[in-house]
């Protein structure tokens, strides 16, 4: 029976290639193709990448243009990638999971600081710990998965507040901002103030916002989208973490942590790097 002629120089949709070297010759010339500039790459140039005859190559640009991996543009007679790829692409990222991504890299966060990591995302206008890795030290902040805090008066709040359109914000804010300690943020302009600070260093501080002598820094994880998904910390007490050099140690820590989450989640590169 003669096969379907589809739109990918004119060969039949029956022929295919087969066989574990042309599977991973097919896997090199799809991302070949995937860092090509615009338009398109030509058969010729296929042909020259695989090392395969220019039949042999046509025919697996076929399976691969027939299963929609790849797009052939009569027209300019080149090939790109196919809505297949971008289907695959988007149903890997949707299964990535934010708690499993962060684990590993909140227990070598404890490991080099020796202080509580934590991961929390927004609920509302709180913040709930959905992970966390407890501090090896006798004396230590006590928390567990589950706890939900005012996002205004914790670094992992303010750290994905500060990342958050206006308008976005104002949704996860309460109407009133109440003192936990006598170092809460209680005004809102105060607050903005402090969210602008964050977004230029790159960290978020809860100087004892949420309990009395404890200090904690924070920083926001990204998602595919380059949207604010949820946000790391370490914490731990005032008398171990006061110092300025201290600071700027765990600021970067938890900065450095919060981009290798992004990046395990897909985050764009300029958020990462």
């Amino acid at each position: 029976m003669a096969g379907r002629v589809i739109s990918t120089g004119g060969l039949t949709s029956g022929e295919r290639v087969t066989g574990t070297q042309s599977l991973e010759k097919a896997v090199d010339i799809l991302e070949y193709i995937a860092a090509a500039p615009r338009p398109g790459v030509t058969l010729a140039e296929c042909t020259g990448i695989l090392g395969f005859s220019k039949a042999t190559t046509q025919r697996m640009l076929l399976t691969l243009a027939r299963r929609n991996l790849l797009h052939f543009d009569e027209e300019l007679g080149v090939y790109s990638l196919g809505m297949l790829t971008a289907k695959l692409g988007s149903e890997y990222l949707s299964r990535l999971d934010t708690r499993k991504a962060a684990l590993p890299v909140l227990r070598d966060l404890v490991t080099e600081s020796g202080e509580t990591a934590h991961l929390g995302v927004l609920s509302g206008t709180d913040v709930v710990y959905i992970e966390l890795v407890d501090s090896p030290q006798p004396i230590r902040i006590f928390s567990k998965v589950g706890d939900s805090i005012p996002a205004y008066a914790t670094a992992i709040g303010k750290a994905i507040l500060a990342q958050l359109p206006s308008d976005v914000r104002q949704e996860h804010l309460p109407e009133v901002l109440s003192g936990r300690t006598s170092r809460t943020i209680t005004t809102f302009e105060a607050l903005h103030l402090d969210l602008a600070q964050t977004r230029e260093r790159g960290y978020a501080i809860d100087n004892g916002e949420n309990r009395d002598g404890i200090r904690g820094f924070a920083a926001p994880i990204y998602d595919f989208t380059g949207s604010v998904c949820a946000a790391l910390s370490l914490a731990g007490p005032t008398a171990r973490i006061d110092s300025e050099e201290t600071e700027q140690r765990f600021g970067a820590m938890v900065g450095r942590a919060a981009r290798r989450v992004s990046q395990v989640l897909g985050a764009p590169e300029v958020l990462t790097a």
